[in-house]
């Protein structure tokens, strides 16, 4: 069946009525997460967002090269229980694509995945991971030219407060880079549906 925002949300016990953010990190300890994760979640949560937290599976595993060595269930549970936070636990992150308003993310695979609803993705620009894990150019330029580009905390709520009210932005530009990889059958990509659009505020 056709998976909707509002259901994904009842279901799971989380406010309808509130804009939604989903925070999707990639892993190693390069990642944003290592570099401003706290700041990106609490400073989401302080401006009264509903932020939901999915971690890759290889952010749980305690190794420094994949997690930085930071137990970040441990860590992120006390930020997020001071606000509309949730760490979401199952591997599935479809249901919690469709339940967002806007992604952030840095350099995850899950942003074209994103694309498919035509909804404000936001990247998290981050230069050292790009350069550690040889993430290749095209995939960059692919992913920034449908996206807001980000380099701190603070520009990720005024990014997630524009995407809020002009939630068409970049559409043209995240349609065009979605029909880039759907013709190159792209492999990091899956089948997504929605029918139900953003809340606004």
């Amino acid at each position: 069946g056709t998976l909707r925002r509002d259901a994904v949300l009842q279901m799971n016990g989380i406010e309808r009525g509130r804009p939604t953010v989903l925070y999707a990190p990639t892993w190693t300890r390069f990642s944003s997460l290592n570099a401003m994760g706290e700041a990106v979640i609490t400073s989401l949560i302080d401006a009264g967002y509903t932020v939901l937290v999915k971690l890759h599976d290889n952010s749980l595993d305690p190794a420094f090269e994949t997690s930085g060595g930071v137990d970040w269930l441990r860590r992120l549970q006390p930020i997020l229980a001071k606000g509309n936070g949730y760490l979401i636990r199952t591997g599935d992150a479809s249901p919690w694509l469709v339940a967002a308003d806007v992604l952030i993310t840095d350099h995850s695979s899950i942003g074209f995945e994103y694309l498919l609803l035509d909804r404000p993705l936001i990247r998290i620009e981050m230069a050292e991971l790009i350069k550690r894990a040889d993430i290749a150019t095209e995939y960059v330029d692919l992913i920034a030219s449908a996206s807001t580009t980000v380099e701190s905390a603070p520009s990720d709520v005024a990014a997630v407060e524009r995407a809020i009210a002009e939630p068409d932005r970049l559409s043209e530009a995240r349609r065009a880079v979605r029909f880039t990889n759907c013709m190159r059958s792209s492999s990091s990509m899956r089948p997504l549906r929605s029918q139900s659009r953003p809340s606004t505020p």
